[in-house]
C-alpha cells in the first residue's frame, strides 16, 4: 500500500517537484550571478535621499522603498509602484548615484527585464499568484510524506548498507535505474523534507502566523494605520541613522518610505545572530515627522516562534549555513528532477517488460480455449459434463 502510494504520487506530482527543484537550485545563487554584470564605482556610498532622488528622475512617481539589491551594498534598489506592471525597481550605483538598470517585480516573461524574478515567481507560485502558493504549499506537505515513504521502502536491512550502495552489482538497466533512484532518495531525503517543510511554511505564511500568535506566543509585527503625512519628513537617511542607533551592531538592509497608506518609516536591519544572513528581519518603525521610534522588533531576541517562522526562508535557501548550506540546497534541489526521471524511466521499462508476458499469457489462454472448444465440438463431452453439472445443482 505504501509502495503504491509512493509510486503514483511520484508519477503524478513528480514533474511539479522536478520543476521546483530546478528553479530552486537556480535561485540559490541568483543574486551572485545577476551581480556579475555590474561593475560598481569605487568610493563611499551616497546618502539614501540622494539615491532616491536619482532614481525618481527615471520614474516620475512616489517611491515606496529603498534598500540593498545585492548583499555587498554597492547597488541599491529603489522601488516604485506601476499601475500596469505591478512594481518597478530602479538600480542605482551607491557611490556615483548613477542609474544602472531596471527590474520588474512581476515580469510577464523571462525576457521582460527581470529573468530571475520570473524564475522566482515560477518557483514561488507557478505564475498563478496566491492560488499557486497554496497549491505548492499542499504539494510540499505531500512531498514530506512521499520522501518519508521512500526512505521507509528503501531502507536497507541490517548489514546490507554496503550492498545497497554497491553500484557495481547493478547489472541490467532496470537495476541501475532503481539503484540510483534508491541511493539518491536515501541521501537527499532529509534535506528534501526540510526544504518542503520550510517552503510550505512560507506558502502558508499568514494562517501560520495567525495560528502561532494564538497558540505559540508569536508576536505579530507592528502594523501602522493609514493617515495623512506631515508637511516635513525627516528623510530616509536620517531614519536609517536613528534605527541603527537603536540597534548599534545591526547592518542596514532596506527602508520603507512613508505614504498615506503607511505613514511611517520602517527600517529593516540585520543583527548578529539572525538566521537571515543578508536581508535581516529586525525592524524599527519611526514617526516620519520627528523620527520618534514607534516600535522596534528585535529579531535576534524575539520569541522562539518568531525566530522559527522568520528563519523559514534562511532554511529554505540554505543561507542559514552560509556557503556550504547553499551548495547542499542546490544539490538537494537537483535531486528532485533526478529522482523523477529515474523513477519514471524505471516504471516505463518495467511496464514495457511486463507487456510481452501479458500478451503471451493472453495468447496461450486464447489458444487453449480454442483447442478445448474444438475438442468439445468433436466429442460432445463438454456438453455432457455441462449437463451433469446442471443436474448436480
Amino acid at each position: 500500500m505504501v509502495g503504491l502510494a509512493h509510486l503514483w504520487i511520484g508519477l503524478t506530482l513528480g514533474l511539479v517537484w522536478a520543476l521546483q527543484g530546478l528553479t530552486g537550485a537556480a535561485l540559490v545563487f541568483h543574486r551572485d550571478l545577476d551581480r556579475a554584470v555590474f561593475v560598481p564605482t569605487a568610493g563611499a556610498p551616497r546618502s539614501l535621499d540622494e539615491l532616491v532622488e536619482a532614481a525618481s528622475r527615471t520614474i516620475h512617481s512616489r517611491p515606496e522603498s529603498v534598500g540593498l539589491y545585492y548583499p555587498d551594498g554597492t547597488i541599491l534598489g529603489v522601488t516604485f509602484p506601476d499601475p500596469r506592471k505591478g512594481k518597478h525597481t530602479v538600480l542605482v550605483d551607491a557611490a556615483s548615484g548613477t542609474v544602472v538598470g531596471m527590474r520588474q517585480r512581476a515580469p510577464a516573461s523571462p525576457a521582460d527585464e527581470n529573468l530571475w524574478r520570473w524564475v522566482y515567481n515560477l518557483h514561488h507560485g507557478l505564475l498563478l499568484g496566491e492560488r499557486g502558493e497554496w497549491l505548492l504549499g499542499v504539494s510540499g506537505i505531500v512531498l514530506v510524506f512521499t520522501a518519508s515513504s521512500g526512505v521507509y521502502l528503501a531502507w536497507p536491512a541490517r548489514g546490507q548498507w554496503r550492498t545497497a550502495f554497491a553500484a557495481r552489482r547493478w547489472r541490467s538497466r532496470l537495476q541501475k535505474l532503481f539503484g540510483w533512484h534508491r541511493t539518491v532518495g536515501l541521501v537527499a531525503a532529509s534535506a528534501l523534507i526540510l526544504l518542503a517543510v520550510s517552503g510550505s511554511a512560507m506558502d502558508f505564511g499568514k494562517p501560520l502566523r495567525d495560528w502561532a500568535e494564538d497558540h505559540a506566543g508569536y508576536r505579530l509585527p507592528y502594523k501602522p494605520k493609514p493617515g495623512a503625512l506631515p508637511g516635513r519628513l525627516i528623510g530616509a537617511e536620517r531614519a536609517r541613522e536613528l534605527a541603527q542607533a537603536r540597534f548599534p551592531e545591526a547592518a542596514f538592509t532596506a527602508v520603507s518610505l512613508p505614504s498615506e497608506r503607511s505613514p511611517v518609516y520602517q527600517v529593516r536591519l540585520r543583527q548578529p545572530g539572525e538566521w537571515r544572513k543578508w536581508s535581516g528581519t529586525s525592524l524599527v518603525t519611526l514617526d516620519p515627522g520627528n523620527g520618534r521610534i514607534l516600535a522596534a522588533y528585535d529579531a535576534a531576541n524575539a520569541p522562539i516562534a518568531n525566530q522559527i517562522i522568520d528563519g523559514a526562508f534562511a532554511v529554505h535557501s540554505g543561507e542559514i549555513a552560509a556557503l556550504p548550506g547553499r551548495i547542499l540546497t542546490v544539490a538537494a534541489g537537483l535531486s528532485l528532477p533526478l529522482l523523477y526521471l529515474t523513477g519514471l524511466w524505471a516504471w516505463l521499462r518495467k511496464r514495457r517488460a511486463q507487456l510481452p508476458r501479458a500478451a503471451i499469457s493472453a495468447s496461450v489462454a486464447h489458444q487453449f480455449d480454442q483447442d478445448q472448444l474444438r475438442v468439445c465440438r468433436n466429442s460432445g463431452s463438454c456438453l455432457r459434463e455441462s449437463s451433469k453439472s446442471k443436474g448436480a445443482l
